[in-house]
């Protein structure tokens, strides 16, 4: 076994040994209990009326395995939105909340046009939210769907880059908050843009509440 061999073997081991830390590490744990209700907390957002909270059914939160979650939708006087937050304490539960892709279909909705994209926060011109989108139809009902997986303050748009960024995070020892947050409006005659504006105007309202929240 020649030197540069035998230093590439001992690299390896190393990096394995790295990489085996940084995955079954638990750090102590950083979850913070909640003075007030997620639905709650977001039942004023500028420029949008709530129609209130729809509770969820007792067995599909205990099912989601849900610490706090919001059900409700939004009026501006032109548009109605429809949230959908589920809120996980712990990242124990990292993972409990999938892509509707995976669920949608059971459902009976037939997904298409699924993209990934970005919306800049006017709060921070240097911010920005990374989201998934799509459409899907059940009969005749159309709906224009947008949603992204938050971990503590930041987003990603599918569940890969979601725990990417946690265990960063859990590297860094920040909070273990994180969510799936589902934003969708009626489709209607309204094109595909239509739509995708009218939820980037919600968002750049809502998510700096939401973000308050999440910090609180």
């Amino acid at each position: 076994m020649g030197p540069t061999l035998y230093r590439k073997i001992i690299v390896l081991v190393l990096l394995l040994g790295l990489t085996s830390i940084l995955i079954y590490w638990e750090p102590p744990s950083k979850a913070v209990k909640k003075n007030k209700p997620l639905s709650q907390a977001l039942l004023d957002i500028e420029g949008w009326h709530s129609s209130g909270v729809v509770p969820l059914d007792k067995e599909l939160v205990k099912g989601l395995e849900l610490d706090e979650y919001a059900n409700q939708s939004y009026s501006n006087g032109r548009e109605t939105i429809f949230l959908y937050i589920g809120y996980y304490l712990s990242k124990k539960k990292l993972g409990a909340a999938h892509d509707p892709l995976v669920c949608f279909p059971g459902q009976g909705w037939v997904p298409s046009d699924k993209r990934e994209g970005k919306v800049i926060l006017d709060t921070d011109r240097d911010s920005s939210l990374s989201y998934s989108s799509m459409i899907v139809q059940r009969g005749l009902q159309r709906e224009f769907i947008l949603y992204w997986f938050q971990s503590y303050d930041q987003t990603a748009s599918n569940t890969f880059s979601q725990k990417t960024i946690s265990l960063r995070q859990r590297i860094l020892r920040q909070r273990e908050d994180n969510a799936f947050v589902r934003i969708s409006i009626p489709i209607g005659d309204k094109s595909s843009e239509e739509c995708r504006e009218g939820l980037t105007q919600f968002i750049q309202s809502f998510y700096p509440v939401f973000l308050k929240y999440v910090k609180g």
